[in-house]
């Protein structure tokens, strides 16, 4: 029986020898029997051999809060017959110290064990449509093993959706909703109170680290504000906004949110329509029905497809949700009017949110990979002259230029009626 562990980086390749005598403790998380764990659970079925490789899942940045593996496994059950698969596998990012330190002062890779561990089961429990998230087959406070989507047709998109790929994403959202929405009928307790760990503020938060992390942020949007000659000061108390629109509602239905639901966080099969999966939820958040469907349009679709259909994308979620909850005999269905409104209350952090994501998030994925994997670049991307980097990419990237431009401007518009705007109640 043999343990075979061959890590691939972008940069070099490590063999088992180079890693134990590395500090990158990475390497030493995932456990032969815990391989073997894994494997049984998979095959519901006892193991007598098996091999496995483990390498990067791929050359460029699937993620910015994670690090992403494949892992190959090579296996004889109890029937005799050769079996061969891969799982994919996600790790705190311990390559670069600094993103270490982040990753773990925010406490999201605590917040994804907690979802797939504890709220995801909760949430599977009596639901019988289709899946919104990959299957999980263990969780560690280290590392998770998923099912590997790429290896079953699903891949991800160009960053910009078109309609059948948002109709697509809305499915998915309004399953995990609706899924919700049922288990808390059947717990008869709202998921924050039942959980309360598991749905703390972490990429919004009032703390130190985080503060420092936004205001970099902020100083990006009130440049390119100020390049467009908008009022600064105003651009800023817009975006101090942002601390409050991330709270649950008083007044309106509160679901389970994915809370991060850029391009990379979906992925889609080859169907016809496609079906999507939800992947990451480190930023899981309970809130309005509004809020995930509002952080979707605005981080993966433009201003143009959002004046044009954004009523039309709205109504098709509802009435996927709707549908889906039917086919369960809920009593629990929401009022159209706490979608209309709470998009309206939910428009602002949006807007925010996309201009402290898509800076980073839109880079092509090679300079992403660049800066992320360089303590310097990545310490002084996050908490350094982020602006450099921003302005450097919008004179190379006619499109990247284009959609920062166009939210900031939508931010600006927002701002210049900001008494007006209905606040999240």
């Amino acid at each position: 029986m043999s343990n075979t562990v061959e890590i691939k980086s972008c940069l070099e390749t490590k063999t088992i020898t180079d890693v134990v005598n590395s500090n990158n403790n990475i390497y030493k998380l995932l456990s032969f029997e815990e391989v073997k764990e894994i494997t049984k659970r998979v095959l519901n079925d006892d193991v007598t051999m098996m091999e496995y490789v483990i390498q990067s899942y791929s050359d460029g940045k699937l993620g910015y809060l994670g690090s992403h593996y494949r892992l190959d496994v090579t296996t004889s059950a109890k029937k005799g017959e050769i079996v061969a698969f891969s799982l994919f596998l996600k790790t705190i990012p311990y390559e670069v110290p600094e993103h270490t330190e982040y990753v773990l002062k925010k406490r999201v890779f605590e917040h994804e064990f907690k979802f797939h561990g504890t709220i995801m089961p909760l949430l599977c429990e009596g639901y019988h449509g289709k899946p919104w998230a990959p299957t999980c087959y263990k969780v560690t406070d280290n590392f998770m093993v998923f099912e590997d989507l790429g290896r079953k047709g699903y891949s991800t998109r160009n960053k910009l959706f078109d309609e059948t790929l948002v109709r697509a994403g809305l499915r998915s959202i309004a399953r995990l909703h609706a899924a919700s929405l049922l288990a808390e009928t059947r717990l008869d307790v709202p998921f924050n109170q039942l959980h309360p760990d598991a749905f703390i503020e972490t990429n919004f938060a009032r703390n130190e680290h985080t503060r420092e992390w936004l205001e970099i942020g902020f100083n990006v949007i009130v440049s390119i504000a100020e390049n467009h000659r908008y009022d600064p000061h105003l651009i800023r108390a817009a975006c101090e906004w942002i601390y409050d629109i991330t709270k649950p509602s008083c007044t309106k239905t509160n679901v389970v949110s994915h809370g991060d639901l850029w391009g990379n966080n979906l992925m889609f099969n080859n169907d016809m329509p496609p079906n999507c999966l939800l992947v990451d939820y480190q930023l899981l958040r309970y809130s309005p029905l509004a809020h995930d469907v509002a952080q979707f349009l605005y981080l993966c679709t433009d201003r143009n497809f959002r004046k044009a259909q954004e009523s039309a994308m709205l109504q098709y979620y509802y009435e996927t949700l709707c549908k889906i909850l039917d086919e369960h005999e809920s009593p629990r269905k929401p009022a159209w009017s706490e979608v209309v409104e709470g998009m309206e209350e939910q428009r602002l952090g949006a807007v925010i949110t996309a201009l402290i994501i898509l800076p980073l998030v839109l880079m092509k994925d090679n300079i992403g990979t660049q800066i992320m994997d360089d303590s310097g670049s990545y310490t002084e991307f996050y908490f350094g002259d982020r602006m450099k980097f921003v302005s450097s990419f919008m004179k190379q990237d006619s499109v990247y230029e284009k959609r920062i431009n166009e939210t900031v401007i939508e931010l600006a518009e927002l701002a210049s009626r900001l008494d007006q705007l209905p606040k999240p109640s």
